[in-house]
């Protein structure tokens, strides 16, 4: 059998060839370079990352050295409507870190708006040192002595003050110091970019026969929404101990301690029964500084009445705090109420009313509302 192959084949073939020709060089000649090239990166990826954090001024911010009112004063201002790009925030989002002036800042959450805050990195809560401000005994008798000791590093300089007496200190040292009267005691550190801080401490001087004193104290006496202290005493020489939070009141040893996290300023009882009979209580009270200000709303139906008439004041309160009180200018009284109210008042001359709200961290906000009363003569028989 014979099979016969034509010379001529047609144009629509001979161009398929021709491309699959010029594919297949292209293919040899680019192949090291395609496979130098980095893959391609998600486009969810690409967008994330694309995705700056960065904050908003819904008043004027202040801008601390450190997250925390303690740092003080604030090193600046963010004012309303500002814009600045996040570079760190704690774990619990309390608080934000933004590039100010040259220099890192801290500004409170509350008072800020952020976009894409999930992006920031987390940072440590103590991005600078402060100083470890102590004593060997906080209570002493006369004659006695005791150890001040401190530690902190990387700063301008050291001071340590007693009695209007200004010293300058190693910044890891200590000193003994023997007062006859109860002395409180500074350490003063001046931060490298000229902003101060003020530790104090405190020694008593006992009685010459002191009863038994437990020396109950807090790590920190100030502290903002969502952070802890550790309250400590020592009393040995007692029949009982018993600590109280507020809620409950729970045995404890004579020497020990325990963390609290107060969401609003809240006080402590230590109660001492000593051998001698009876009992002695002691308190320590922690204050949560820079909760948000509470909602209020204080209206009055009608600000112009004739004498005999009345009018009704209604309030509502809002969000964290820890009491209300309404004060009647008028009768001159101050009465604690509800925090959502309406009353009727008749009031003889023209008065004052003002809502007085305590909030969580003891700040006090007040607002008024006045109504004016028309005196008319009595008529003639």
């Amino acid at each position: 059998m014979t099979i016969s192959r034509s010379n001529h084949a047609s144009p629509r073939v001979r161009l398929r060839i021709a491309a699959l020709v010029v594919t297949l060089i292209a293919s040899i000649a680019f192949a090291p370079m395609l496979a130098a090239l980095p893959p391609a990166p998600a486009a969810a990826a690409g967008a994330a990352q694309g995705c700056v954090p960065t904050l908003r001024a819904v008043g004027n911010v202040p801008i601390r050295f450190g997250p925390g009112p303690q740092y003080r004063p604030p090193i600046g201002t963010l004012f309303r409507g500002q814009q600045a790009r996040v570079t760190g925030r704690l774990r619990n989002n309390t608080w934000y870190r933004i590039a100010f002036n040259g220099q890192e800042g801290w500004v409170f959450r509350a008072l800020v708006r952020t976009t894409c805050i999930q992006n920031a990195p987390v940072v440590p809560p103590s991005p600078i040192n402060e100083p470890r401000f102590r004593a060997d005994a906080m209570l002493i008798a006369p004659g006695q002595c005791t150890v001040l000791r401190w530690n902190i590093d990387n700063v301008a300089a050291v001071f340590l003050i007693s009695n209007g007496v200004v010293q300058g200190v190693a910044g890891n040292d200590a000193r003994q110091v023997c007062p006859t009267v109860t002395t409180t005691y500074i350490l003063r550190v001046q931060r490298r970019d000229g902003s101060v801080f003020d530790t104090p401490l405190t020694i008593t001087v006992a009685p010459a026969t002191p009863i038994a004193y437990p020396n109950f104290r807090a790590d920190a006496y100030t502290i903002s929404p969502g952070q802890c202290t550790t309250l400590r005493w020592n009393v040995e020489g007692v029949n009982a101990v018993f600590f109280w939070d507020g809620n409950v009141s729970q045995g404890v040893a004579g020497v020990g301690s325990r963390q609290v996290c107060p969401a609003v300023t809240t006080t402590y009882r230590l109660q001492v029964f000593p051998r001698t009979g009876g009992s002695t209580d002691y308190f320590v009270t922690v204050v949560v500084t820079g909760a948000p200000a509470p909602g209020i709303t204080f209206t009055v139906d009608n600000g112009n009445i004739v004498r005999g008439q009345c009018t009704t004041l209604r309030w509502n309160v809002t969000g964290a705090f820890n009491a209300v009180f309404l004060l009647d200018s008028s009768a001159n009284t101050t009465s604690q109420v509800g925090p959502s109210a309406a009353i009727t008042v008749c009031p003889q001359v023209s008065a004052t009313y003002t809502l007085r709200v305590i909030g969580s961290d003891g700040r006090q906000f007040d607002q008024s509302v006045s109504v004016n009363v028309a005196q008319f003569p009595t008529p003639m028989p």
